[in-house]
């Protein structure tokens, strides 16, 4: 096999493990929402995942939720992803 062939080979190999990554994550960091459901629901608002890579997601939210000083969602998500950051867009 040529160098051309294994560059190619190794990249689609790379881009593979990352894709598995980036659902992991996403994966879980949807458990950590749904954990929350009942109280997100409760405060008539709404969360959902936006972009995702190794190091941050996004958070969509609105409701009362957005104007909340507590941290329930962020520790959630860094409960199950600790180390990430976690941002927030309305």
């Amino acid at each position: 096999m040529n160098r051309a062939a294994v560059a190619v080979k190794n990249s689609c190999l790379l881009r593979r493990e990352v894709h598995k990554l980036m659902n992991k994550i996403k994966e879980q960091v949807r458990a950590a929402l749904d954990s929350l459901k009942y109280i997100i629901e409760s405060h008539d608002s709404f969360a959902e995942i936006g972009e995702v890579s190794d190091k941050r997601v996004v958070i969509y939210y609105s409701g009362q939720c957005a104007d909340c000083d507590s941290a329930c969602i962020e520790d959630a998500i860094k409960e199950k992803v600790p180390g990430i950051e976690v941002v927030f867009r309305q």
